[in-house]
């Protein structure tokens, strides 16, 4: 079998998992998969390499040089097509409004605080991503997906605007290290075992999960 070597389409489906605050999956209704993403834009955040020359007494070089650049971390511009208050509240880490009233008292909105203090946790979670692979004109009959994996992030509310159009809310982040997520909580992490720490894409075939308008269940063990 040869290896893959498709083109990345599109962006399928978005889980999220919350951590807690040394990167540990948190137990419970802790991870949201939603199918409304629009995009997601990852972009490398570097740190240039110092460059250094000589020069004679004429002005000709001598020599020159440039330090590899440091690579520091992602950063994130996350764009959904609809407003998801529960989701938002996983990675904003922010304070749900629920209604009571409601059958099965349903998450409905947000309610923000300031900032967070300096001893407080702040709110981390895994960001994961399948985009299609296409070979050809279809996506791949051995391995259909790309699985993208951040083990741990940290988010942001973006720059929103709401006039006569459908809202698209937006919130930045930037990734972290995390030496815990291990091959993560689902069953579905990189296929010859090996744990992501920093950040991981890999073609599959095992399916994106289903996507809810809800939290979903989470065990701890990665």
């Amino acid at each position: 079998m040869s290896n893959p070597c498709g083109v990345s389409f599109g962006i399928c489906t978005v889980r999220i998992t919350r951590l807690d605050s040394l990167g540990n999956v948190i137990a419970g209704s802790n991870a949201y998969v939603s199918d409304k993403a629009i995009s997601v834009a990852v972009n490398p955040n570097l740190e240039t390499g110092n460059t250094f020359s000589a020069r004679n007494g004429c002005g000709c070089s001598l020599a020159r040089f440039k330090v590899r650049d440091t690579f520091n971390w992602f950063d994130f511009v996350f764009t959904q097509a609809a407003l998801e208050p529960e989701m938002l509240a996983f990675l904003l880490g922010q304070t749900e409004i629920t209604d009571p009233a409601a059958s099965g008292t349903p998450t409905v909105g947000l309610n923000f605080s300031s900032a967070v203090d300096c001893d407080d946790d702040e709110p981390a979670v895994a960001f994961e991503f399948w985009t299609q692979h296409i070979v050809g004109s279809a996506q791949d009959s051995t391995f259909p997906w790309f699985h993208w994996v951040f083990p741990r992030t940290i988010w942001q509310v973006g720059d929103n605007t709401f006039e006569e159009a459908l809202a698209q809310p937006v919130v930045n982040g930037f990734s972290r290290t995390n030496d815990l997520w291990g091959r993560g909580p689902y069953g579905d992490g990189p296929p010859d075992g090996q744990s992501v720490t920093e950040w991981a894409v890999y073609a599959t075939d095992v399916d994106p999960p289903n996507a809810e308008c809800e939290s979903q269940n989470v065990t701890a063990t990665s």
